[in-house]
């Protein structure tokens, strides 16, 4: 086997083999049935019918002789069987018979052993022997099977015995298995046949989505047109269609991650390293403006560095959720409280906004990390107002929601559903001189997910945006 191949047997070749197994199997059953086992079968069939009539027979024993033989002859004329009753009473018997010639049981001498040998059997026997007498077998006779049974009554004993001719199965052995030869070899050609082409409908379309899945994830790849094949196929190659678009996405953005990574990146160390060298180079460069600047771009560069770190160890399940019981109403109200600086200065105005304190099962941190990252993001997209107002409420069913509200520009329809991605950034302008790191959002997304919470974002161009999460209470 070639290196860079799957070994197995193709699924082809699997049918093919797989249905002449099947047809081989059941063909094997039929051969031994009706050719190995037939003879069998027949004297075991034959066996149940006299029991059965000898059943009858005894259901018949108490009524009177002319009755009784009436019965018996039409129960041997319905199955070809001779039937002998004797009934004991008081040291003498008496006999009713339905036999014919040359029978067995004509022969008195053998019926009284064929008694004995019962009641030493435990009441009742059954044996075959050779021709219709028990002695030399006649022209034109056959083996013959007989069955006795000693019944007990209040008043009388009964002995039934039944004989009845075996007809031979030899030739009609010979003749099933001249037919059964024939009909295997049709059977497994026709199997063959139907196999081939089943296989063949099956296996063109999954060989042309195998060739068509090498390119999967790349613009070369082309789903097979039409309904390729079965209902799986036919699903499989719209699964690969789909497959390949997200995997394709998945390229683009890890491509654009790399080049925000690196624009990010790019720009602080590029202002670090710009004003270190205008402060060294430039006499009189070296004062307390210069120096913000290095230590706000460093500041900004640590955020950066922090929020790969924080998404990478949730996204990989590193970093865990701590839970623990504490008042969320208290830690947001005191969260908004840190904003007072830039309310004063900026004119920013943050208003919350409840009814009454709520604690939660959470982490503290990580959710006050949510909230930061969802008032920032309002801070930045804000309108003229320079409004933000967070909501606390408790839903319908039973649901702590935060609304953060801001009366920005908005965001288009088709980017709503992009908005949680990482470094996804909507052509708005900015409100606010300072920027985020773009992984904010999707960091909110990844700590509510963890908690079992719901997120999402309302919004229409024009009207801003009310980001909001849900927790359980």
């Amino acid at each position: 086997m070639s290196a860079g191949k799957a070994g197995g047997l193709r699924i082809r070749t699997k049918l093919i083999l797989i249905t002449a197994l099947f047809t081989a199997v059941i063909l094997a059953v039929i051969w031994l049935l009706f050719v190995v086992f037939l003879d069998d079968f027949y004297r075991l069939a034959k066996n149940r019918e006299i029991m059965k009539a000898a059943y009858t027979v005894e259901s018949l024993l108490d009524n009177d002789a002319n009755t009784l033989a009436d019965e018996i002859a039409g129960i041997s004329r319905a199955t070809d069987a001779n039937i002998l009753i004797r009934k004991y009473k008081n040291g003498k018997y008496e006999s009713v018979s339905y036999l014919k010639p040359r029978d067995i049981l004509v022969n008195g001498s053998a019926v009284n052993a064929i008694i004995e040998s019962a009641q030493n059997e435990g009441g009742q026997i059954t044996y075959t022997f050779n021709g219709q007498s028990g002695t030399a077998r006649q022209s034109g006779e056959n083996d013959s099977m007989l069955y006795a049974k000693i019944i007990e009554k209040d008043d009388f004993t009964a002995a039934i015995l039944i004989s009845v001719q075996l007809t031979p199965v030899d030739a009609t052995k010979t003749t099933i298995a001249g037919m059964l030869i024939i009909v295997s070899a049709v059977s497994i050609l026709t199997a063959v046949i139907i196999a081939s082409v089943l296989a063949r409908t099956l296996s063109a379309p999954l060989t042309k989505l195998t060739v068509s899945a090498k390119d999967i994830g790349t613009p070369a790849y082309k789903k097979l047109d039409g309904r390729p094949g079965c209902r799986e196929t036919a699903e499989l190659n719209e699964t690969l269609g789909k497959a390949s678009a997200e995997l394709q996405k998945v390229d683009d953005l890890r491509r654009e991650l790399i080049a925000n990574v690196s624009h990010d990146l790019r720009t602080p160390l590029t202002m670090i390293s710009g004003y270190g060298e205008m402060m060294r180079d430039i006499p009189g460069e070296n004062n307390a403006d210069n120096i913000q600047i290095i230590i706000d771009e460093a500041d900004h560069l640590n955020r950066l560095v922090n929020d790969l770190l924080s998404l990478s160890k949730l996204e990989s399940g590193m970093e865990k959720i701590e839970l623990s019981e504490f008042n969320v109403t208290a830690a947001l109200k005191e969260l908004v409280g840190r904003y007072s600086t830039m309310r004063a200065v900026q004119g920013y105005t943050i208003d919350f906004e409840y009814e009454k304190e709520y604690v939660i099962k959470g982490d503290e941190i990580k959710l006050t990390q949510v909230f930061y990252n969802l008032i920032n993001n309002a801070i930045n997209y804000t309108g003229d107002s320079m409004r933000v107002l967070i909501k606390q409420t408790e839903t319908k069913d039973g649901r702590l929601r935060f609304d953060v509200i801001d009366d920005g520009d908005g965001i288009l329809p088709e980017n709503l559903p992009y908005i949680w991605d990482r470094y996804f950034k909507e052509n708005r302008a900015h409100k606010r001189a300072g920027v985020g790191t773009g992984l904010g959002l999707s960091i909110v997304k990844k700590i509510i997910e963890a908690h079992g919470g719901a997120y999402g974002v309302i919004s229409e161009p024009g009207k801003g945006a009310d980001f909001y999460i849900e927790l359980p209470i």
